[in-house]
């Protein structure tokens, strides 16, 4: 075709009405491409290129053993231990089945312990099933295998594994797309055991429960007597982990350790024109080279105005002379945690105002210790150190709790209501905060729980203000 076909713009009557349009024909060059286009053909789609074999290097051949990622207690803390554990809870309970779902996160601080607290296992997507009266009390349930994600995540054992029953203590191993059946073989067994907390909304159910209703709904729909019972234990693995044992009290006195280290780089670093990010950085890297892998909870540090907010989230700002950092920083040793708080002078001197504030916290803290021993409830130490800082004229001024329990999470499970038992880990924590001035003042230490008293675990750590001021200004004339 040599011409393409152009519209002239004249147009004829036609008769009986309408309108006759004349066209001429107007020779123009015309590529391929578009001749198609006017003609409406379709062109052509990509050309999908056919494999072919490609080469092969000459290293792609295995030249050692693959790794497969063990699943089990990796600390110091051995399998023993955690069957110890789920042997005590069963006895508890003694009747019904229990999941206990891995729920376990860092978002600022490690939650959802209770999987690892009973296994010592951070595997993602497990679960564990006791029922005493099945001929497998104890399963381990782990994620389906997955080779094409092993890839991005390390590589993990086919079942059966001797050696992941070794290494987790838990001889019967089972995938997770079997769970759903074994719950309903467990429902026979006198129902199914809550033992975790309630959360209220809008969080997320929690996974055990998830777990419950679906059981549950697919039988029979209901709890009736031809359903699936649920048993209230809620609270209970709470209850079993206020008891710090021996072997847990050990590795908290090590991250106490840890932690003992960053706070004391403050007194060494700690000067005017300082960033706050500067002051964080050199607490963290003093709790690694100490030994901490991670750090307890999302730092905090802030100065001036900044420390009367409570989680102050930034740590950009620059210290100025004259004011006061807060330091809210621990340390983890195989995941237990540590949870301090010190108030610290900038130029390396308590102003008048900042020291009498300062000593009102002291004093209330001080309260809530002598207050604290086995038998009475955190209330009754919050009281205590309530009535200082009312006494003072700053009841507006304090805006938290004194107390929560601390284990495996920061904020450790307990029952606040009950009294206290032998072996309870707590802080006890005043704090006056005064934006209005300038600055917030919080101390914070650890406390273990006795028969007659407390014990004060973090008492290593500076908090009397003479002394803070003589270590300041010593490792200044010496830097001098």
């Amino acid at each position: 075709m040599q011409a393409l076909l152009a519209a002239s713009a004249s147009s004829l009557p036609r008769p009986g009405g309408g309108v006759t349009f004349r066209y001429a024909a107007a020779p123009m060059a015309t590529s391929p491409m578009l001749l198609l286009l006017v003609l409406g053909a379709e062109t052509a789609g990509p050309v999908q290129e056919i494999p072919r074999e490609l080469p092969r290097g000459k290293y792609m051949s295995p030249s050692v053993p693959g790794e497969v990622r063990t699943i089990g207690p990796t600390g110091s803390l051995g399998p023993d231990v955690y069957r110890r554990r789920r042997k005590a809870l069963m006895e508890r309970l003694k009747t019904g089945a229990t999941l206990v779902v891995n729920e376990a996160r860092f978002e600022g601080s490690r939650e959802g312990m209770e999987f690892y607290y009973l296994t010592g296992i951070d595997e993602p997507g497990a679960a564990l099933l006791l029922d005493p009266a099945s001929p497998d009390p104890e399963v381990l349930f782990l994620r389906p295998l997955d080779v094409e994600r092993g890839q991005w995540e390390g590589d993990r054992a086919k079942l059966p594994s001797q050696a992941i029953e070794t290494t987790s203590g838990i001889a019967q191993l089972s995938r997770t797309s079997r769970l759903g059946a074994a719950l309903i073989r467990a429902c026979l067994h006198g129902g199914l055991n809550f033992v975790g907390e309630f959360v209220a909304a809008p969080d997320p159910k929690p996974k055990t429960l998830v777990w419950y209703a679906e059981t549950q709904e697919r039988m029979l729909g209901g709890r009736g007597p031809e359903g699936c019972r649920l048993n209230d234990h809620h609270g209970t693995l709470a209850r079993m982990r206020e008891v710090k044992e021996p072997e847990e009290l050990k590795l908290m006195r090590k991250a106490i350790e840890h932690t003992a280290a960053g706070h004391a780089r403050v007194l060494e670093v700690l000067r005017p024109g300082l960033r706050e990010f500067e002051l964080k950085d050199a607490v963290e890297e003093a709790f690694r080279r100490s030994g901490s892998r991670h750090v307890a909870y999302d730092s905090i540090v802030g100065s001036g105005p900044n420390g009367a907010i409570l989680h102050y989230p930034k740590d950009d700002r620059a210290m100025k002379d004259g004011e006061l950092v807060l330091v809210d920083a621990g340390a983890e040793e195989q995941s237990y945690a540590t949870d301090v708080t010190r108030t610290y002078p900038v130029s390396g001197k308590y102003s008048p105002e900042q020291r009498e504030i300062y000593e009102i916290v002291l004093k209330a803290q001080a309260a809530g210790i002598a207050a604290a021993k086995a038998g009475v409830t955190p209330r009754t130490i919050d009281r205590a150190v309530r009535k200082v800082i009312d006494d003072a004229g700053y009841h507006d001024a304090a805006l938290h709790g004194c107390c929560h329990f601390v284990g495996l999470e920061v904020h450790d499970k307990g029952d606040y209501e009950a009294p206290l038992p032998p072996g309870a880990v707590m802080t006890v924590e005043p704090g006056i905060y005064l934006p209005q001035r300038g600055y917030g003042i919080r101390i914070e230490d650890e406390i273990l729980i006795t028969p007659t008293g407390a014990e004060v675990l973090t008492r290593a750590i500076p908090k009397d203000p003479d002394e803070i001021e003589r270590r300041m200004q010593r490792r200044r004339a010496e830097a001098r």
